[in-house]
């Protein structure tokens, strides 16, 4: 970005015209004089990095994410279509048709030359470089608490970015590109330095948070951060902390009732959630979003070209008739109108308008809970289960488990509850199991449905783009993950 605004100039210009001036390509290159301006000016500094950050919220959820092309697809809106997209490498999600997508469900979008992931590297390292960018406006030590607040916002965000991206590029200890303000290490940074820098900027932007009241859920505040670090402590195996932090995130919200689990989710006012975009007839991609991609009974590809997403039948077989959860799928086989097990669970009841949620107490109940069976607390996993359960299934007995552990029970549930949450394939990664799509009576298509991979498989990283290697020198070809 050339030097061209005066500190004068800019604040002058920033109530009115900050977010039009950030809103370029060349953002993280502000220069440092104008930054040095702004710290001389609170006022100006703080409506500045307000202006950073809600276009960063806003990005979350934005249409056209994929950056260096004129041109975009329409499973390309943000956080959510990534989110989507993960699902269906997972065994459970089966995708009826090839379209959009398909290049997540039959593993090709993983490939270095691949749109797929190359939106999903840029979507993160977008996170990454714009958290730097307000970053650099507040250091540690500056005073003002407002601006302390939005260090750790911006801290919690960057640090998200970090942790879904090592767990998706990974290969072994061979990590991806560390950039942060003190560090800008181009080639493939160790994992375990990547996991530190995620856990530091998470934990910081906890303590950092402590008392601050976000205006709304579309903002990050300390429970949402304990909603993350419940995640990260969940994968890397502090489970003490992770029942802690997962219980904190749930307090922040409200149980479900038997009305929020089939109400549609898509609503971001709804007492369950606690953290969201929301969606209004401005922000909506129209088809490029998620209520598009998933909802059968909404005019979108799902619902008007039934472009249909299912759920897996081995995990609609462990629902009990009881459980008030078989109503967000279709289960009649052979029905003129829905294939079997097509799913009912999203819906949006206004025009393209359906909210996004990122984060949910039923999620947090369910990391508490398996953060207690994996810490030895048996026990104390099944009372957090039994919690979990008795909305959905007024049936359900702890005394029924006879042939499940408590752990398996909680992996089940998961499975089912978070269908189309995005959590799916790191699951199956975290827990180790392989991709199996091909089993007797499965409802996978043929075009996914051979693509059996053992646990732990190379297939299981993506690759990183080749626009990367290529303007990237400290990442060469042999760098690469495997095909």
């Amino acid at each position: 970005m050339k030097k061209w605004i005066t500190g004068v100039v800019l604040a002058t210009m920033l109530s009115g015209c900050a977010k039009d001036a950030l809103e370029t390509e060349n953002k993280e290159f502000v220069a440092q004089e104008q930054l040095q301006a702004l710290a001389a000016n609170p006022e100006s500094l703080l409506t500045y990095t307000n202006s950073v950050e809600d276009g960063t919220n806003s990005f979350l959820r934005q249409y056209k994410t994929y950056q260096g092309t004129t041109s975009s697809s329409h499973d390309d809106y943000g956080l959510k279509s990534i989110d989507l997209g993960l699902d269906l490498m997972s065994n459970n999600m089966p995708m009826l048709v090839n379209q959009w997508a398909s290049g997540y469900y039959t593993y090709t979008g993983r490939v270095q030359n691949s749109r797929i992931t190359t939106k999903v590297w840029n979507f993160y390292y977008t996170v990454i470089r714009d958290a730097n960018l307000i970053l650099a406006t507040t250091p540690a030590d500056v005073e003002a608490q407002e601006l302390l607040y939005t260090r750790g916002r911006l801290l919690a965000l960057r640090g998200f970015a970090y942790f879904n991206l090592i767990r998706l590029y990974a290969d072994g200890d061979k990590g991806i590109p560390l950039r942060t303000l003190e560090q800008n290490e181009d080639g493939r940074t160790s994992t375990a330095v990547i996991v530190a820098q995620a856990k530091a900027d998470l934990e910081e932007a906890y303590d950092l948070l402590n008392g601050y009241a976000r205006p709304s859920k579309v903002q990050v505040d300390q429970n949402v951060v304990a909603g993350i670090l419940a995640r990260y402590y969940l994968e890397y195996g502090n489970y003490g902390q992770a029942a802690t932090m997962a219980r904190q995130a749930y307090n922040a919200g409200a149980p479900d009732t038997e009305a929020t689990l089939v109400d549609g989710f898509d609503d971001i006012a709804s007492p369950s959630w606690i953290w969201g975009a929301d969606i209004t007839a401005i922000t909506s991609g129209i088809y490029a979003s998620f209520f598009s991609q998933v909802a059968t009974l909404n005019p979108g590809y799902a619902g008007l070209l039934g472009h249909y997403k299912s759920l897996d039948k081995r995990l609609y077989d462990n629902l009990s008739a009881t459980d008030i959860r078989t109503q967000n799928w279709f289960a009649e086989p052979g029905n003129a109108d829905y294939p079997a097990y097509v799913n009912f669970k999203f819906l949006d009841a206004t025009f393209f308008e359906g909210d996004y949620v990122f984060m949910r107490t039923a999620e947090m109940l369910l990391i508490e809970a398996e953060a207690k069976a994996l810490n030895g607390d048996n026990g104390g996993a099944q009372a957090v289960l039994s919690e979990f359960m008795s909305v959905r299934d007024p049936q359900y007995s702890a005394a029924d488990n006879v042939n499940n552990s408590v752990l398996d029970m909680i992996r089940v549930q998961r499975g089912i509850e978070l269908w189309g949450e995005g959590f799916a394939f790191y699951d199956m990664k975290r827990w180790n199991n392989e991709l199996k799509r091909d089993y007797p009576g499965s409802n996978h298509p043929a075009f996914g449905k051979n693509l059996n991979y053992p646990a732990n498989s190379p297939k299981f990283q993506l690759q990183i783009p080749i626009s990367e290697i290529n303007a990237n020198p400290a990442i060469g070809p042999g760098d690469q993950n495997a095909q």
